[in-house]
């Protein structure tokens, strides 16, 4: 009896070890350091990131047209005009200014 529960034993023995190896080397692939889970986030993270770098790109792209047009030998006129009026906060006396009534919020 005790020989018929150690051949038995010997049978189940090596595929379990080989299910628990299997399943080991399963969860650290979807779930280790370097697994699919953490690859998805890092993917996601770098979509992110160049999303972010392109913005910034045009955003100084945009500013280097803007100190061209106001550095060097020809400033250009309305440029100028322009910043100086959206950083002082004024308008030119010439120009027709129309007060809209504000929008009532509903309630």
């Amino acid at each position: 009896m005790l020989r018929a529960i150690k051949i038995r034993l010997r049978g189940i023995l090596a595929p379990t070890v080989f299910l628990a190896l299997t399943y080991y080397f399963m969860w650290n692939a979807i779930h280790g350091k370097n697994g699919l889970e953490v690859q998805a986030q890092q993917r996601q993270q770098l979509q992110m990131t160049r999303e972010q770098e392109n913005a910034t790109d045009q955003q100084l792209r945009t500013w280097q047209t803007k100190v061209a047009a106001l550095s060097g030998q020809s400033i250009e006129p309305d440029m100028l005009d322009e910043e100086a009026r959206a950083v002082l906060n004024l308008a030119n006396p010439h120009d027709l200014v129309i007060e809209l009534p504000s929008p009532k919020s509903p309630k």
